[in-house]
């Protein structure tokens, strides 16, 4: 390659590195985000059991994932958990216990049999 082109090529490189760049600043940058109201969080709720449903085993993995930062099943009874953070940025600790008590069994295994 002549040596006449090498600074126009590393100058077009550079602002593309420069260009890149930018775009991750924005990428990275949290967007307008604002909290659920009740209403909508009682929805997305009582929405979640039918999305479950309908979702595969990365569906579900990522169900999970996005809402709970920390999840303890603790026999049939007792699921305790700790909420990610957009989960907390959405309103959702205002509508969720940190604790549940499951008042009925599922299953009597760990094997997810159904009753």
């Amino acid at each position: 390659m002549p040596s006449s082109r090498r600074p126009h090529r590393s100058g077009r490189s550079l602002r593309r590195w420069r260009r890149l760049d930018a775009e991750e600043q924005v990428a990275n940058e949290p967007f307008g985000t604002r909290r659920l109201t009740p209403p909508e969080i009682v929805d997305y709720t009582r929405s979640l059991p039918r999305l479950w449903a309908d979702s595969g085993p990365d569906g579900r993995q990522a169900l999970v994932v996005a809402i709970f930062a920390r999840l303890d099943v603790l026999g049939f009874q007792r699921l305790e958990y700790e909420l990610a953070p957009d989960a907390i940025d959405l309103g959702f600790d205002a509508a969720l216990p940190p604790v549940l008590e499951l008042e009925s069994e599922i299953g009597e295994s760990g094997r997810g049999e159904r009753i």
